[in-house]
């Protein structure tokens, strides 16, 4: 197993940028396991939720599950939930001492299992929440608002306003519907296809688009782009509170990054 931390992740990623050479960077997170959880396991109640929240097409998410595997296969990483068990990251709450339920934790126990059977085939990882350890302020370290500086960027979002929060910064922003809005297919289209006529006209993208999104990112690394999930990152620069799993652990620097707190500290070396 190879395990790219916050740095690797960046150094990666500029010698792509310089060298022209495509790159991405995936992660399922809890929400992405329960859908292979739900695909494997014929688990309908859990998948209706997930279709409707995504904006899923039932006739479609063989397709979409497929395609998962695929760009995992050939992703640069994606995330592993072994950190949360192994005492190199802190644990996975719901809340400040408040531990996840008990079948979400089983789920992301069996993750190399699950991995497995859905022919994922990536021995490349990175933190579930390296999206958020990008933003986060450490000694001597950059971070991606420092990554960002002289680049340009194109970021798939549901929150188009987040343009004006990173008003300093070279950003397009393509617009897909919410939640709840039937996305696959009032966006989904459209998205696709401004991939496919100008995946390397950016030096990267930042990707926040639910389950959906890794099908983005990973359809911009196949046709010569580069791509990093963001997730709810996006919420943060717009000012919402950090996620309660976090607050131990995490706090906030300014409006666009993030500190460790004391008990977040102990973690640093793994970051």
């Amino acid at each position: 197993m190879n395990f790219y931390k916050v740095d690797d992740i960046f150094a990666k990623l500029a010698n792509c940028i310089e060298y022209n050479k495509p790159f991405s960077h995936i992660r399922f997170g809890d929400g992405g396991i329960k859908f292979i959880h739900s695909m494997l396991y014929d688990d309908r109640e859990q998948l209706k939720i997930i279709i409707e929240k995504e904006g899923l097409p039932p006739h479609k998410i063989v397709d979409i599950f497929n395609l998962w595997g695929y760009y995992a296969r050939h992703a640069d990483m994606i995330d592993t939930p072994e950190v949360y068990f192994n005492g190199e990251f802190w644990p996975r709450e719901k809340k400040p001492n408040k531990p996840i339920n008990a079948p979400t934790e089983q789920k992301l126990r069996d993750w190399e299992s699950l991995y497995y059977n859905s022919e994922f085939d990536n021995d490349n990882y990175c933190n579930p929440e390296s999206n958020f350890l990008m933003i986060l302020k450490r000694d001597g370290k950059p971070t991606l608002m420092d990554f960002m500086k002289d680049k340009k960027i194109c970021l798939i979002t549901a929150k188009p306003e987040v343009k004006a929060a990173l008003s300093d910064y070279n950003i397009d922003v393509l617009k897909i519907v919410a939640h709840y809005e039937n996305q696959y297919q009032n966006s989904f289209p459209q998205i696709m296809e401004m991939i496919h006529n100008r995946a390397k006209d950016y030096d990267f993208w930042m990707v926040a688009a639910g389950e959906l999104g890794r099908i983005y990112t990973g359809a911009i690394k196949k046709l010569g782009g580069r791509a990093i999930d963001m997730g709810f990152v996006i919420e943060f620069w717009l000012g919402a509170k950090i996620h309660p799993r976090f607050l131990r652990f995490m706090e906030r620097r300014n409006s666009h990054e993030l500190v460790l707190t004391d008990d977040g500290k102990e973690f640093e070396r793994y970051i």
